[in-house]
């Protein structure tokens, strides 16, 4: 047990080198460039070929642009595992301040979906399993496939248009977590307000994963029913709800 845990440990090491060289690499083929940003910021559109190479050769010195490939994903990995991502091309404000200010509402938005998610998706494999090839397994099979092919971006526009105020009901607010003045509302009205301001994206983040859980948890439950163990519980008369549920 511990040369398997060894064993998986240090396999961390090249996938980790193997994930960073992928994602060194996509940023690189990436149009745009912190270059032409700077150049267009410094001669606010107007060219110059002049001034355009020095603002060019600058730029490339001061982010390290003009060394060798392997010598910036070394520079580069080095500031990943330390944590500095240095400052934003746009705005110049360090990196991190920005990831920790978005970080509590991303992760108020992606706990939900997955709480959702599971809480729904595991009765619905449970149900579809001890219910196998009836007219009920066989209409959420199909529209579980259907969720789970349907594009979360598509399906976020669809959202917007027609519960979004775009050409149908306004139903749901489309951008922000709060109404303005929302600090100042009671507090059931406040959280009345924020739930339907998560109900859109909540929606768009759940309805994927709901549907792949909900066919693992299906088929896992196939397996598991089919078990000596099961026939034995329902030979000693235990009941169908016990033997599912317990």
């Amino acid at each position: 047990m511990r040369a398997y845990l060894i064993k998986r440990l240090l396999m961390i090491i090249p996938t980790f080198v193997g994930i960073t060289l992928i994602t060194f690499f996509v940023i690189q083929l990436a149009p745009g460039s912190p270059v032409s940003l700077k150049l267009e910021a410094a001669t606010g559109g107007v060219k110059s070929e002049a001034l355009s190479r020095e603002i060019i050769e600058e730029t490339r010195a001061l982010y390290g642009l003009d060394k060798p490939l392997h010598v910036q994903y070394l520079s580069w990995l080095r500031r990943v595992v330390t944590f500095d991502f240095g400052r934003s091309y746009k705005d110049h404000r360090l990196v991190l301040t920005k990831i920790f200010e978005r970080l509590p509402i991303s992760l108020q938005l992606s706990l939900i979906s997955i709480f959702l998610s599971y809480i729904i998706s595991i009765p619905l494999g449970v149900y579809s399993a001890t219910h196998q090839f009836s007219l009920s397994d066989k209409v959420i099979t199909v529209v579980l496939f259907v969720l789970y092919s349907l594009p979360s971006f598509w399906v976020a526009s669809l959202l917007i248009m027609l519960m979004g105020g775009g050409d149908f009901w306004d139903v749901f607010p489309v951008f922000g977590l709060s109404s303005e003045g929302a600090e100042s509302w009671p507090f059931w009205h406040w959280v009345w307000d924020r739930v339907m301001h998560l109900v859109l994206p909540v929606t768009c983040l759940t309805y994927g994963g709901l549907a792949s859980l909900s066919r693992y948890s299906r088929v896992g439950m196939l397996e598991v029913v089919r078990q000596d163990y099961i026939r034995t519980a329902r030979a000693k008369g235990l009941s169908e709800r016990i033997v599912i549920y317990k």
